[in-house]
C-alpha cells in the first residue's frame, strides 16, 4: 500500500516532472533574463520564479498528503498496534473525521466499511475519500484531502508557462526580425541582436535565440496540455463532481448512445424489408443511404425517413397535448360562465344527467372508432388524448360511486343490483 507520492517505486512520468521544472527555471535564468531589457528583466524574472516556487510548493504538499479513507487509516493503525501488543485504549484516530452517522459502503478489497464517496485505487491499493483520479505525474491519488493542492499546482504551473512563453516569444520574435533585416542587407544590427551577442561575452546571439526558440516550443506544448487540464477541472468544480464521476457518466452516455444506435439499426433493417415488400424502392434507397457509416449519418441525415418520422411523431404529440390543454381550459371557462348563483335541485339533477349522457356518448363514439365527437351544442371537436383520459376517468369514478351505493343498500334490492350490472 502506497502512503504518498514520495514512496518508492517512482515512475518515469514523476521523475520527468522533477527534471522538467528545474530545467525550465534554469533555462529562463540563463538564456532569457540576461538578454531582456533591464526594465523588463527584473519583473519578468521575479514572476517566473514566484510561479515556479508556487508550483513546487503545491506539488510537494499534494504528494506529501495521504488521501486515505479515515476509517481505513484507523483500521490499519488498530491492526498495527494489535500486532505490537498495544492496549486498545491507546488507539486513536488522527483527526477525528470519522462519524458514526456517515454513509458507508463495504470495500471487498480492504475488507472494511469506508465512506460512501471512497473508491479503491488499484495503483495505491487503498480507498481514497472523494476519489478524483490517480495522477501518474505526481504518482499519488488525488482525493478530498489533497485535491485543492493539486488544483493550485496545475494553476501555478500554467501561470509559469504563460509568463515564460510570453517572454520567450517576445525575445525570439524581436531577434529574428532584426536578424532578417541584417541578412537582407539592411541595418547593421539592433538592440535585440546586441543583447543576444553580449550574452556572457559569447558574441553568438543566434545560438541563444535558437535555445530560446526550442524552449518556446516546449512551453507551447505544455500550455496546450495544462490549459486543457485546468479548464477541465474548473468545469468539474463548477458541476461539483470528480474526474471519476465524470468518466463513469461519460461511459454511461456512450453505452446509451450505442444502444440507441443499435436500436436504430434494427429499425432501419425492418423498415427496409417492409419497403421492399411493399415495392417502395425509393424509400428503401433513402433508408439504405442514411444508414451508411460516416457519410450517410452526415450527408443523408436530413432525408432519413426514420428521422423524419420521429420528428413528425413528436410534433403530433406536442400538437395533441396543446389541443388537449386548450380544450380543458375552454371547458373550464365555459363552466365558469354558465354557473349561476342559485340552482334548484331539479336544475342540478338535470345538469348531472346531461353530463353523464354526454360522457357516455363520448365513450361510445370512441369505442366505435369515430374520429369526431358531436356535442349537444353541435360543435365538432377532435378528441385529444388528455380529454379522452379525463372522460374515461370520470366515467369509471361515477360507476364506482354507484357500485358502492348499491353494495351498501339492503339485501332485498336485488332488482337495483341487476339493473346496475346490466348497465354498460
Amino acid at each position: 500500500m502506497r502512503t504518498n507520492g514520495f514512496q518508492r517505486p517512482f515512475n518515469s512520468m514523476q521523475i520527468g516532472t522533477w527534471v522538467l521544472l528545474p530545467v525550465l527555471l534554469i533555462q529562463f535564468l540563463l538564456f532569457a533574463t540576461p538578454v531582456l531589457p533591464l526594465a523588463a528583466s527584473i519583473p519578468c524574472t521575479i514572476s517566473v520564479v514566484i510561479c515556479g516556487a508556487s508550483t513546487a510548493y503545491f506539488t510537494f504538499w499534494c504528494c506529501k498528503i495521504d488521501p486515505i479513507d479515515e476509517r481505513l487509516r484507523c483500521h490499519l493503525a488498530r491492526q498495527h498496534q494489535e500486532n505490537d501488543g498495544a492496549n486498545d485504549t491507546d488507539i486513536s484516530c488522527s483527526n477525528g473525521d470519522v462519524q458514526a452517522n456517515d454513509d458507508t459502503k463495504f470495500c471487498w478489497i480492504c475488507g472494511i466499511d469506508v465512506h460512501e464517496s471512497s473508491m479503491h485505487c488499484k495503483f495505491c491499493n487503498k480507498c481514497v475519500v472523494n476519489f478524483d483520479h490517480h495522477c501518474h505525474w505526481l504518482n499519488t491519488c488525488v482525493g478530498a484531502t489533497n485535491y485543492n493542492h493539486f488544483f493550485l499546482a496545475v494553476g501555478a504551473t500554467l501561470s509559469m508557462v504563460i509568463v515564460r512563453g510570453g517572454v520567450l516569444a517576445g525575445l525570439v520574435i524581436s531577434f529574428f526580425v532584426q536578424y532578417t533585416q541584417v541578412i537582407n542587407g539592411g541595418e547593421s544590427g539592433g538592440p535585440a541582436i546586441d543583447r543576444f551577442d553580449d550574452w556572457f561575452g559569447a558574441n553568438n546571439g543566434l545560438v541563444v535565440a535558437l535555445v530560446n526558440a526550442i524552449f518556446l516550443s516546449v512551453d507551447i506544448v505544455c500550455f496546450v496540455l495544462l490549459l486543457q487540464l485546468f479548464s477541465f477541472h474548473v468545469r468539474l468544480r463548477h458541476e461539483g463532481i470528480t474526474t471519476y464521476t465524470y468518466i463513469v457518466r461519460a461511459g454511461q452516455k456512450k453505452r446509451e448512445k450505442m444502444k440507441n444506435k443499435m436500436e436504430l439499426h434494427h429499425r432501419r433493417i425492418a423498415a427496409m424489408r417492409k419497403a421492399e415488400r411493399e415495392g417502395k424502392l425509393i424509400r428503401k434507397w433513402r433508408l439504405s443511404a442514411a444508414g451508411c457509416r460516416y457519410v450517410g449519418e452526415i450527408a443523408c441525415l436530413p432525408c432519413d425517413p426514420l428521422k423524419l418520422d420521429e420528428i413528425s411523431g413528436s410534433q403530433d404529440i406536442q400538437q395533441s397535448n396543446s389541443d388537449g390543454m386548450d380544450t380543458e381550459e375552454n371547458g373550464i371557462q365555459m363552466d365558469n360562465r354558465n354557473v349561476r348563483s342559485h340552482d334548484s335541485f331539479e336544475d342540478v339533477v338535470s345538469r348531472d344527467e346531461k353530463k353523464d349522457f354526454d360522457e357516455k356518448k363520448i365513450i361510445d363514439l370512441i369505442d366505435d372508432g369515430h374520429q369526431e365527437i358531436e356535442y349537444h351544442h353541435d360543435i365538432k371537436v377532435p378528441p385529444s388524448a388528455l380529454q379522452v383520459a379525463m372522460d374515461i376517468r370520470m366515467k369509471i369514478k361515477h360507476q364506482e360511486e354507484q357500485h358502492d351505493i348499491i353494495e351498501n343498500s339492503p339485501s332485498g334490492s336485488e332488482e337495483m343490483k341487476v339493473q346496475f350490472l346490466s348497465t354498460p
